[in-house]
């Protein structure tokens, strides 16, 4: 009885994440959660392929070990997908079906041979090859499955760096506009992109050491299952989580950010955008509105979003969100020595702030102190 909860514990995780997400895609279509979705979906196809043969449930084996040689080299295919979603303005669904190509090849390849393997060849390979994990006594279409099985270990190993890697690169790059177009970045950035990054590798890791391994060390007895069953059940429901509180994706932002600055002259003078900017932040105090952009700043001066954009980020060298931050730091810290009746959340909202969180986070980052230090000092 605790075998079968252990190795169906992943599954059932995996199928209530995709009840969520599924859920939270009713009222609001969201092309990044339906491709969590099914990443979920599949991660939790493979998690039943799991419970099937640790169960030794031998008569449903081919049909399950197919449908495993699709979903383990597809599901971190799909969670890059998902990641793309988030992050990638541009798709080319042509190229994205690409990546799961080899998945599809090797699950029709495994399914066909086991459509043509005889009773006694099909009960060899699950046994020899599933269960005991020996290639030598294999022969025939049996020795042929085998191969494929190992194409598919292979080919997930080798996924696990290339999607963390180009994963990281494309989170990265997206928060870099971000920060480069917004002034307020909560919510906007991935959320927690860090801890999705950690969750990601640690996940990776742990799959690539159990591919590795091999599933039949895991198959006598309970014990040895618990620690990647348990694992794999917490990090899958982290990501999940994860991902149901990603509300700001790459297709909220603005379309123009995407679309290419505009080549600059030798006309397009920094220094007076530049002495603008400053003038037009100092009479009308613009960073105190919440929802600052590069764009609406780019209108009040009947200028270039690209010219605003280069002025701040490349001649002032510091990204549009810190520019703005900073300066509604500056205010707080004299709304603070000016203003000692008024409690520190009046002068985060009267600063241009809308989170308490993103409030303390800049003032350690420009001032060296909290607010409240700042106060009582």
């Amino acid at each position: 009885m605790l075998g079968v909860l252990i190795s169906s514990l992943p599954m059932i995780v995996c199928g209530i994440l995709s009840v969520l997400i599924a859920l939270s895609l009713y009222d609001h279509r969201n092309m990044a959660k339906l491709k969590l979705l099914i990443f979920m979906a599949t991660a939790t196809m493979l998690y039943l392929a799991h419970y099937f043969y640790f169960n030794r449930l031998m008569a449903v084996i081919p049909l399950t070990d197919t449908l495993y040689c699709f979903c383990n080299p597809a599901v971190f295919p799909l969670y890059y997908l998902y990641i793309e979603e988030l992050t990638d303005y541009r798709h080319n669904r042509w190229r994205q079906a690409l990546y799961l190509l080899p998945s599809l090849l090797c699950c029709l390849a495994v399914g066909l041979l086991y459509t043509l393997m005889n009773p006694q060849e099909t009960a060899t390979f699950v046994q020899h090859y599933l269960y005991d994990d020996e290639f030598a006594s294999l022969s025939g279409l049996a020795y042929w499955q085998a191969i494929i099985h190992v194409v598919v270990r292979i080919m997930f190993a080798l996924q696990v760096p290339l999607v963390l890697f180009f994963g990281f690169r494309r989170i990265t790059a997206y928060n870099a506009v971000v920060e480069t177009n917004y002034s307020n970045i909560e919510g906007k950035r991935i959320v927690r992109v860090k801890t999705l990054l950690v969750l990601f590798a640690v996940t990776s890791l742990v799959a690539f050491v159990f591919n590795l391994i091999g599933r039949q060390r895991f198959i006598d007895g309970a014990e040895p299952l618990v620690i990647p069953a348990v694992l794999f059940s917490i990090l899958l429901l982290l990501i999940g989580h994860v991902g149901l509180n990603q509300q700001f994706s790459v297709q909220d932002i603005e379309a123009e950010v995407f679309m290419g600055a505009e080549p600059m002259t030798e006309e397009c003078v920094y220094s007076e955008l530049l002495e603008k900017i400053r003038k037009l932040m100092s009479e009308e105090k613009l960073y105190l509105y919440p929802n600052l952009k590069v764009s609406d700043l780019a209108m009040r001066l009947n200028s270039n979003r690209n010219y605003v954009y280069n002025a701040i980020n490349v001649e002032m060298g510091i990204s549009f969100s810190d520019y703005i931050n900073g300066q509604r730091i500056d205010y707080a810290s004299k709304l603070l020595e000016a203003h000692p009746e008024l409690s520190i959340n009046d002068v985060m909202f009267k600063s241009g702030f809308t989170s308490s969180s993103a409030f303390y986070r800049n003032f350690k980052k420009f001032k060296g102190i909290t607010p409240t230090a700042k106060r009582t000092k």
